[in-house]
Parts: C-alpha cells; sequence; structure tokens
C-alpha cells in the first residue's frame, strides 16, 4: 500500500492523474496494464466471472480501453460455461460494465453468438448484443 501512495504523490507532483474509481487497484491516467484480469466475485465470495486482456489502458478513473478482451462466465459449479471475446472493449468500473463496437463473439458449449456490439454488467451476467447479431446452435457440445 505503501507504494501506492508514493506513486500518488509522485504522480500529483508530475501531473499524472490516479486513477481512484472501484473495482481494482489505482493506476495514473495512461497506465498501461499487460496481461489485465479482474475477478468477479458474488457476495459470498465465490467466483462468478473473470475479465481478462492482453493489454489495458486506464483511460479515466473508471474507464479502461481492453486489447483482446476475453470474459469467462462461470457455472455455480466454478467452471467456465462462456466465454465472450472482442478485440476491443471499454471496460467501465464503477458500472462493473463492458462495452465493444468492435464486434464480439459469445461462446457456449452449444450456442455461438456473433454481433457487432454488446453492452454487458458484468455483476449481474446480463446485457444487450446489437447491431447484426447472428446466433448458432448446435446439438452437440
Amino acid at each position: 500500500m505503501r507504494s501506492l501512495k508514493a506513486l500518488s504523490a509522485a504522480g500529483l507532483l508530475l501531473g499524472v492523474t490516479v486513477l481512484r474509481a472501484g473495482n481494482g487497484p489505482e493506476f495514473p491516467i495512461g497506465s498501461v496494464i499487460q496481461n489485465f484480469a479482474l475477478p468477479q466475485t458474488d457476495s459470498s465470495g465465490r467466483q462468478t466471472a473473470l475479465v481478462k486482456g492482453k493489454r489495458a489502458t486506464v483511460v479515466s478513473p473508471n474507464q479502461l480501453k481492453i486489447e483482446d478482451l476475453n470474459v469467462e462466465l462461470y457455472n455455480s459449479e466454478g467452471k467456465a460455461e462462456t466465454v465472450i471475446t472482442a478485440t476491443r472493449s471499454d471496460f467501465w468500473r464503477k458500472e462493473n460494465k463492458l462495452t465493444s463496437d468492435s464486434g464480439i463473439l459469445v461462446k457456449r458449449p452449444t450456442l455461438l453468438i456473433s454481433a457487432n456490439g454488446i453492452d454487458w454488467n458484468v455483476a449481474e451476467s446480463s446485457g444487450t448484443l446489437y447491431s447484426r447479431v447472428r446466433v448458432v446452435l448446435s446439438s452437440a457440445p
């Protein structure tokens, strides 16, 4: 924690805005986080999702731009049941929401959905897919 305070103080002296929104640690605006990962848990502490990306860039205290987004949604047994991928996405920390208009893919064992855009509430595992939505169902996993 001491290093975060030192980083905050140094950032203020250098004119760098420090990230202070909830849902993750503090990072200065413009910071790049390689191999970004943000686990999501329910009120009992059970992991419900894992938001990952190749890189995340801090745009504002509330917004991260994520490259090569990969979201794993876990079932009640803790196994990844659904995977959402996108080339680029924005993660809104306070709202715990993902948005993208660069094309997304949702994969489940018997379902594949593609769309141009998504607004996804990570905590609730629900959202809206929009623009050129295509659904492919299969009978075998």
